[in-house]
């Protein structure tokens, strides 16, 4: 008959190898990479710059930028659980928490003061030439915002002129190949189509300071339970703010190569767009703040109402969440 060996001490070795083996594959297991979706928007590009330096992993919070060359393709993506998080601008994520598909916003990307353009070809030199025109736009309710400020403010009424949505990917294209008079778009495109193709700037964003946003949005389950990830991705982010303003000429020709745009394209297009840094984007989240997100939020959710993007008001408390920001040091 064997003896079995059951002494008390080689129970608990065994237990301890155990327990250690089970705490080294939690340590030491890499999570999943947190997807972040992107268009070609000027503003998103310091996540393409922290990819490119390493920042994310000098931060230790693996990451995948996935670019998408149409907003719509994006926030499609959003709403099917493929991205945990998508750059959009505020209006987009208003839409899409306005849906149904929830989320929180912990980062305020940019304010855009002149990047978001209508521009002519270079026979029209004013929104008041439109009348009758073709319009290109992408159907977002920025384009549509932007389009609207701007017939608004020379008197022109929308069923005046033609509309034609073209996806982003194409914006180029067709006003290269004249298929349109006048292009709702947005940099690194218009900058583009200013200086190679003797496009005529007629409105921007720096005619509406301050009412067109960008920001970072997770879906709200992502954002439970991974509120270490998304500390390091914000941390990252600042890194790649700093880096931009310690070394613009590196920072700009990484994000070019990346992007396959020249680097005085990319340079033009930063100019049109304002990038709070972590402290101003702290001030934002503040409701005790004289300027403050909540309070730049309802132009944005009263144009939504009347134009039936949205059923009912979003809370803004409910939507912005200062946690995580608040816990970065400078």
């Amino acid at each position: 008959m064997t003896k079995k060996f059951t002494h008390p001490y080689f129970i608990l070795f065994f237990f301890c190898l155990l327990t250690a083996t089970a705490l080294w594959v939690f340590l030491v297991q890499p999570t999943r990479p947190t997807i972040i979706g992107i268009n070609s928007w000027t503003g998103y590009d310091p996540l393409l710059l922290a990819d490119e330096k390493n920042l994310f992993a000098d931060n230790n919070v693996p990451v995948t930028i996935r670019p998408f060359a149409s907003t719509a393709d994006e926030i499609e993506a959003f709403k099917r659980g493929e991205i945990d998080a998508a750059g959009v601008t505020l209006d987009e994520a208003f839409s899409i928490i306005g849906a149904g598909f929830l989320g929180k916003i912990v980062l305020i990307v940019d304010f855009s003061q002149g990047g978001d353009m209508i521009v002519g070809q270079k026979n029209i030199h004013s929104i008041a030439e439109l009348t009758g025109k073709r319009i290109g736009y992408e159907g977002t309710m920025v384009g549509e915002f932007l389009l609207q400020r701007a017939l608004q403010n020379s008197f022109i009424k929308q069923k005046s002129i033609q509309l034609i949505n073209i996806s982003a990917e194409n914006w180029l294209s067709s006003f290269i190949n004249n298929e349109v008079d006048a292009l709702v778009c947005f940099n690194p495109v218009s900058s583009i189509l200013l200086t190679q193709h003797s496009a005529k700037l007629l409105f921007s964003s720096n005619d509406i300071p301050f009412e067109i946003i960008d920001v970072l949005l997770f879906s709200e389950d992502y954002y439970h339970t991974n509120k270490p990830q998304i500390k390091k991705i914000l941390q990252s982010w600042f890194d790649a703010i700093a880096l931009l303003n310690t070394d613009l000429d590196a920072s700009a020709s990484l994000i070019a190569h990346r992007k396959g745009i020249q680097i005085e394209t990319y340079k033009a297009g930063i100019t049109g767009l304002h990038a709070p840094k972590l402290k101003e984007n702290q001030q934002l989240f503040q409701l005790s703040s004289q300027e403050n997100i909540h309070k730049y939020s309802q132009n944005i959710i009263d144009f939504m109402l009347t134009k039936g993007s949205l059923n009912t008001r979003i809370s803004t408390l409910d939507v912005f969440d200062a946690e995580i920001i608040n816990e970065l040091k400078k």
